[in-house]
């Protein structure tokens, strides 16, 4: 409870333009004066705020603010897709303070990833001139499947690394770089950026979409951003099954949309049509379309209607209030995008969109890595918080009232449910005495 305070306390001074008042963060976290006062004077003395005094135009005390330490430390948050890799430094503001973008590097599987990136990593701790002391921490959204919380990188196949990877990428750049890191998808880093900065900022119900080397989703539903879990990953519409459709995947499974209408996929079925040639990557094929070239013009129209598909899917299982689209082939002057909208017009006519508005990112190249770091922002002061049961016990209570509630609650243990009725009488005849008190 404590971490989350914190959290609150900082977006609240935060959102008052980095400085702001006890009073005022009280009104505006709704938490009680004692709990603003001692966690407040807490984060003083860690260095993450600073307290002015402002002398009174007349009679009276002087007026105290506290503010964001500009020297209290800065994120990094990274950026790791299948095309480019980014690098974004913020303070606690997430105003960015140094940003890098490299092509991704060639490399030779797993064992060969982490020695790429703590040299991308540690070349821009250098270039950006940044006291690498005041590093507090490290967000990574990665273009893959991840287990967030236990730091795995399950897979990453547009990364060249393939189901079964496992590696333990949390601990190894903990290790390098002496801070916390939290990893989470690209989509679900890009949807939390979009969730707190973007144009829609605020708004309870949101899918992002993502649409270069890979396509993917992430879903906002009642101001929380869906969990993805190794093997239930969320939102991977890339990889909806689609009959009839035989190419290989780079998941290693055939028949996935993003083997027909991804990135490198439309590039290589794009070799297969200009044989001979130099053949044109998607941007050059989307430029060949708009020119008339029927061959490309068939080939995106269909690759459109994949996505359109998959992205048909998602808004009719949620229900969004915004639909946001990301990556590179998602242009207003592309000739792909148009098309995959003109056929998301037939999937989901817009009188059965409830008013769901659509739009473009317009966070720039970085949202993936700011939303990295914002999330590692809230999942260094806010961990996951773990049950004090054992899940058997929990789902042996399925469909009890309030029990899950409470045994969440409590480290008590029982063995079965006349027992467990037992020690739930007894904790309400404790707290009807508490009240009474």
């Amino acid at each position: 409870m404590r971490e989350r305070v914190k959290v609150q306390i900082l977006d609240a001074v935060r959102n008052d333009h980095g400085e702001s008042s006890k009073k005022s963060i009280q009104a505006a976290t709704g938490l009680a004066w004692g709990t603003v006062c001692k966690n407040v004077d807490g984060m003083i003395s860690d260095g993450l705020l600073v307290y002015r005094k402002e002398e009174p135009s007349g009679r009276g005390r002087p007026i105290g603010h506290v503010m964001l330490n500009p020297n209290g430390g800065f994120l990094m948050g990274v950026d790791l897709g299948g095309a480019f890799w980014r690098v974004l430094f913020t303070d606690f503001m997430f105003k960015p303070l140094f940003k890098k973008t490299i092509r991704r590097p060639d490399y030779a599987g797993a064992d060969a990833f982490c020695p790429e990136l703590f040299r991308f990593l540690e070349c821009a701790l250098k270039e950006s001139s940044l006291p690498c002391a005041r590093l507090c921490g490290i967000g990574i959204g990665i273009s893959g499947n991840i287990d967030s919380e236990h730091g795995i990188l399950v897979s990453a196949a547009n990364l060249g690394l393939k189901n079964g990877t496992n590696l333990a990428l949390r601990k190894r750049v903990e290790e390098q770089f002496g801070v916390k890191t939290y990893l989470s998808t690209s989509q679900a880093a890009a949807a939390w950026a979009e969730y707190h900065f973007g144009r829609y900022a605020g708004t309870g119900n949101l899918i992002t979409v993502g649409i270069g080397v890979g396509i993917g989703a992430a879903i906002i539903a009642n101001h929380t951003l869906l969990p993805n879990r190794p093997d239930r990953p969320t939102g991977y519409i890339g990889h909806l099954y689609l009959p009839g459709i035989n190419r290989p995947c780079v998941c290693g499974n055939s028949g996935c949309i993003e083997a027909f209408s991804g990135g490198n996929s439309l590039a290589a079925i794009a070799r297969e049509l200009h044989a001979g040639t130099t053949s044109p990557d998607a941007a050059g094929l989307d430029r060949l379309a708009a020119s008339g070239d029927p061959e490309t013009r068939e080939l995106l129209c269909r690759a459109a209607d994949y996505d359109a598909f998959g992205i048909a899917f998602l808004v009719q299982m949620y229900h969004p209030d915004v639909l946001i689209f990301t990556g590179a082939q998602c242009r207003t002057d592309g000739f792909l995008f148009r098309e995959l909208l003109r056929r998301l017009d037939h999937h989901v006519p817009p009188p059965r969109r409830g008013g769901m508005s659509i739009a473009l990112s317009e966070l720039g190249a970085e949202h993936t890595a700011l939303g990295a770091a914002r999330l590692y922002f809230e999942n260094l002061f806010c961990p996951v918080p773990r049950p004090a049961v054992s899940p058997d016990m929990t789902e042996k209570c399925r469909g009890l009232p309030e029990i899950t509630g409470f045994l969440h609650r409590t480290k008590r243990k029982t063995d079965s449910k006349t027992a467990l009725f037992q020690e739930y009488s007894f904790f309400l005849k404790k707290q009807i005495e508490n009240i009474k008190k």
